[in-house]
């Protein structure tokens, strides 16, 4: 929860308001805040990467990081992510093949 916490501080200092990130709306669907003690642990692990991945996209547009950094955080969320959750069946879908697409982006502007 802890971590969680940071995380939130780090996103709300870094990140400018006005940015968007696909991330942020599973975030959102996925109801998790660090006060939460009745969560999972693994709601709490997914929101933490969620968060990551909406921070290190920021910075990627900055070519301080990676962008390939993000979508390996968005994919370890993934992993804790219960695909049986009714608020996040209609999402998972989409976002992995935004993932994709955003794969796909990154391996042709390497080349």
């Amino acid at each position: 929860m802890e971590l969680h916490q940071f995380f939130v501080h780090v996103y709300r200092e870094l990140v400018p308001e006005e940015y968007n990130c696909e991330y942020m709306k599973i975030y959102e669907e996925l109801d998790v805040r660090p006060h939460h003690i009745h969560k999972l642990k693994t709601e709490q692990r997914a929101a933490i990467f969620l968060l990551s991945a909406c921070i290190a996209e920021y910075l990627s547009n900055d070519d301080e990081f990676s962008k390939s950094l993000s979508i390996k955080l968005v994919e370890n969320a993934f992993k804790y992510i219960n695909p049986k959750s009714e608020n996040m069946k209609k999402y998972i879908n989409e976002y992995q093949k935004l993932l994709e697409s955003k794969k796909l982006n990154d391996v042709e502007d390497s080349v």
